[in-house]
């Protein structure tokens, strides 16, 4: 999986197989298909042949395959909503490969997002801090941008500013606009954003600008009509929790009968039979 990518996507990924010993084909045939099912939104089958292949990486103590499979691993699972499990995993290849004199900061990104997933909002800041002089200008501007999505939640404006302020000419354009977004409550620039995420296949990201946009959007209907496009994404991902907030703020401001009982109807989903 391409980290640069990841970073810049705030981990999403593809394939590229690792540096080290020559190609072992069961290592490969296993990265190979959990690569096909993150590709196919399918993370939770992916993150089972990542660890599939994280034991045969270390069946044959190769920690460059290791490191790989470990990262695409801890990717998998938050893709998939497993935010612990995601931190767990992190947590122990960064020991692993400590022990062997390894130091790789990518895993300090997936650990930030998820702490900031799971609201420990001073140590997902904290985490990500230490990133923001990377010397790898993905890894710095995914940082930074997180820091900005951990200020606005804070209501930290100044941390937000500083946030969008440190974002370089290469960094994501769509995290540029939602940043910007944020600081001056401009549901167009979220929306722009939420398009340059749709076309690059971040549907998560792209559901929480739709909610963003509702949020800065004066006009009830067209907020509930956002809200209500962000929680049917955020339900077909089965971010359940996230959806049930959008979805009910969709059916508290909608205007239109049938908006509102097609927000009902969502959530009569979501609780299940």
């Amino acid at each position: 999986m391409r980290r640069c990518l990841v970073l810049i996507a705030l981990l999403a990924g593809c394939s590229s197989p690792p540096k080290g010993p020559p190609d072992d084909a069961a290592l490969a045939r296993l990265g190979h298909a959990g690569d096909i099912a993150f590709n196919l939104e399918k993370p939770a089958q992916a993150a089972e042949q990542y660890r599939a292949a994280l034991q045969r990486a270390r069946t044959r103590d190769d920690a460059a395959a290791i490191a790989d499979a470990g990262f695409n691993l801890a990717t998998a699972q938050l893709r998939a909503g497993q935010t612990q499990a995601a931190l767990e995993t992190a947590h122990q290849l960064q020991a692993e490969l400590a022990r062997r004199g390894i130091l790789d900061p990518a895993f300090d990104l997936v650990i930030a997002t998820a702490l900031f997933r799971l609201n420990d909002l001073a140590a997902a800041d904290e985490t990500a801090a230490t990133l923001t002089a990377s010397g790898d200008p993905a890894m710095a501007n995914a940082a930074w941008f997180l820091r900005g999505l951990i200020a606005d939640t804070k209501a930290d404006r100044p941390g937000l500013e500083k946030a969008a302020g440190s974002l370089t000419k290469t960094a994501d354009a769509a995290d540029i606009d939602e940043l910007q977004a944020r600081i001056a409550h401009d549901p167009a620039l979220a929306m722009h954003a939420a398009d340059v995420r749709r076309t690059a296949l971040d549907y998560r990201g792209m559901a929480r600008c739709l909610a963003l946009a509702a949020q800065y959007t004066r006009d009830p209907a067209s907020a509930a009509d956002l809200y209500l496009r962000a929680g049917r994404s955020a339900a077909a991902m089965g971010e359940t929790a996230q959806a049930r907030i959008w979805l009910t703020a969709a059916r508290d401001q909608a205007t239109d009968a049938w908006l509102r009982q097609d927000a009902d109807q969502e959530l009569q989903h979501l609780a299940g039979p």
